[in-house]
């Protein structure tokens, strides 16, 4: 076993000897067009357009039970979207019953306090007809009177004033419960009105209209959805939108991993796929700050781009889908290599160059940079060798 151990050792050795030394691949650079594109989907837009949105007067979402169709032809005043207003009718049905309920106890309230101070006035005018009695016929003659009968009648006077006093008192206490419970129903009904009110404005708002003649154009939601009958819909949402034809502009959606070196001023060549036989031109005049994603279940990010169209045509029209080329490096003459032969260090870059059987470390500085490639300004020339990856010691 271990002589077979020790051949086979050496038959491996053998066969390393009698290979071919390791080469480090390369490649010549050339001078010529360098060009870099970025394709990108989107869509037309106007750049201006009035909103068409969904009425503010009620304070919770709307159901919406019909809309016009997307690009009709609309005129002034003509009904677009319409809300279902039956949960407004039920509320406000509910508070005029509630109202009504309130003004019958409110009427119960009035003539329990009439009765209540006819009743108390009643009283208080018989004890003060008893009052007037005892002191008009005060015993306070000891010749015909017993001393007892005197201090009876002294003490009947003093109970008739305690008495008109205490019936004076709860007369007062009576009357401010009262008001405070004739204040409770009143602000009860004012609750009620106002819920009235807002029921009543809601529907009076159920249907949305044009401002002006136009082209009725739906507006998506942040999932890309267009807005149907029997969605929810908050209040100001935007529905739609009149967009002005005069001017058109292009949005494009760029993945957040391939938007290098996008920025204002670039050209953009795009095609729409309704016309595939018309190529048009525009300069980039706006870039998003931040990365959205188009979909709730797809977790790629866009960069939105804005195009500013250079001549407008009649044939555009809002939502076209398109496709896009924009050209981010386009020159006539230049060098470019492989992102792969480029290495760095904090600000230093550099690419191995052969000179005779090795290849040398020969500082450059470097250009437009994207994921696959690099253009070079400065330390190589056209029809030097370069190293496609770094060369190992030995290698050449």
């Amino acid at each position: 076993m271990r002589n077979f151990v020790l051949i086979t050792c050496a038959l491996v050795l053998s066969a390393c000897q009698s290979s071919d030394p390791v080469t480090t691949p390369s490649l010549k650079v050339q001078q010529g067009p360098v060009q870099f594109s970025i394709f990108a989907e989107g869509e037309l837009e106007a750049v201006k357009s009035t909103p068409i949105t969904a009425p503010a007067a009620s304070r919770r979402p709307q159901t919406l039970a019909w809309i016009k169709p997307q690009f009709s032809e609309v005129k002034e005043g003509e009904v677009v979207a319409r809300f279902d207003g039956s949960s407004f009718q039920l509320e406000a049905d509910e508070s005029a019953y509630e109202i009504q309920k309130l003004m019958f106890s409110m009427m119960a309230k009035d003539r329990e306090i009439d009765n209540s101070k006819f009743s108390f006035g009643a009283e208080s005018q018989l004890i003060d007809y008893e009052y007037e009695l005892a002191k008009q016929f005060n015993i306070d003659d000891p010749l015909l009177y017993t001393k007892i009968e005197m201090i009876d009648a002294a003490d009947n006077e003093q109970f008739l004033q305690a008495k008109s006093d205490h019936i004076s008192n709860v007369e007062k206490n009576y009357e401010q419960k009262s008001a405070s419970e004739v204040e409770v129903l009143e602000s009860s009904k004012k609750v009620q009105q106002n819920k009235l009110q807002m029921n009543q404005a809601s529907l009076d708002a159920l249907e949305v209209k044009a401002p002006h003649d136009g082209l009725f154009v739906l507006e998506p939601h942040w999932d890309g959805t267009l807005p149907e009958p029997g969605k929810a819909v908050f209040p100001g949402s935007k529905l739609g939108y009149l967009p002005d034809l005069s001017e058109m502009q292009a949005k494009l959606f760029v993945p957040e991993v391939e938007a290098i070196g996008i920025k204002e001023g670039l050209v953009v060549t795009f095609q729409l796929h309704a016309i595939p036989g018309l190529s048009i031109k525009g300069q980039v005049t706006q870039v998003s700050k931040t990365a959205q994603p188009k979909e709730r279940d797809n977790p790629i990010k866009y960069f939105t781009v804005t195009v500013k169209i250079d001549e407008q045509n009649k044939q555009l029209k809002p939502g076209q889908r398109l496709s896009a080329s924009i050209d981010v490096i386009n020159e006539a003459q230049g060098l470019a290599v492989p992102i792969q032969t480029v290495f760095r260090e904090q600000s230093h870059s550099w690419v191995y160059t052969k000179k005779g059987k090795d290849f040398v470390k020969q500082p450059v500085e470097t250009g437009f940079c994207s994921a696959t490639m690099c253009t070079i300004n400065k330390g190589i020339e056209d029809g030097d060798e370069i190293a496609l990856s770094e060369p190992m010691e030995g290698q050449s």
